[in-house]
């Protein structure tokens, strides 16, 4: 193991768990390219998502009372049933086509969407929260990049108060936490060859970013948290368009 290398994963983990806390996401787009660095890409899907179940368990008792549970149900639901799919799509298909495809769809979505809504004209429903929860489960587990469908959903419902930082940590803790228990049956492939100290010390940034997110958080307006979910749902699109591209040319 790279020691400079697993010494960056862990400010990114710090930085990606403070984030979670904060705005509801950010957490795989953040960690994902620092731990492909010291486990490898396919590793990189398994440590992301149990370390993201983890972060978000942690946040969970301080954002409970806030929780949307019906919400909740409506996305989760579609998205856990969309997983094993997912996982076949990426084994059965070129991933690094798909993920620029994904990509690029993200991006233009997401324009689109800042471009034609506004808080004030907000448009929701179980039609929109059934297809954003079947898009998050198969792009998380196709490419490892559910985010920008959150983004989009978010937009377009004009969800960016409190309830959606607090109801995205049970979201993730049970979204993550099936890629972790699914993966091994259906992709077994990809699993770091890590010392025990690795996996505790790993776990120590998790921690410390949660607690300065709950130190932050109230500083953290509804206009700060729409423009951070247009940033990262942008950034994790071009992400895909990247790493798909290299994977195409290389």
């Amino acid at each position: 193991m790279d020691l400079v290398s697993f010494v960056v994963a862990l400010v990114a983990v710090f930085i990606g768990a403070a984030g979670q806390r904060m705005i509801g996401m950010g957490w795989g787009l953040v960690v994902t390219p620092a731990i492909a660095l010291v486990a490898g890409p396919l590793a990189a899907v398994l440590v992301v998502n149990l370390y993201g179940a983890i972060a978000c368990i942690v946040i969970l008792p301080k954002v409970w009372r806030e929780v949307d549970w019906r919400r909740l149900l409506w996305i989760a639901v579609p998205a856990l049933a969309l997983m094993v799919p997912g996982l076949l799509l990426a084994k059965g298909l070129d991933t690094d086509l798909l993920r620029v495809l994904v990509g690029v769809v993200a991006v233009v979505g997401v324009l689109i969407t800042v471009a034609f809504t506004s808080a004030a004209r907000a448009h929701d429903g179980p039609v929109l929260r059934v297809a954003t929860g079947t898009a998050i489960g198969l792009l998380n587990s196709s490419v490892g990049m559910g985010a920008p469908a959150v983004g989009v959903y978010s937009l377009v419902s004009g969800w960016q108060d409190r309830t959606f930082v607090a109801t995205m940590q049970p979201f993730w803790v049970l979204i993550s936490g099936a890629i972790v228990v699914v993966r091994p049956f259906v992709a077994p492939e990809g699993s770091p060859d890590w010392p025990l100290w690795a996996w505790l010390v790993l776990a120590v940034p998790v921690v410390a970013g949660v607690l300065l997110g709950n130190r932050l958080a109230h500083l953290v307006s509804r206009t700060v948290v729409r423009w951070a979910i247009i940033g990262l749902s942008v950034l994790g699109g071009v992400a895909l368009i990247v790493t798909g591209t290299m994977g195409l040319l290389g």
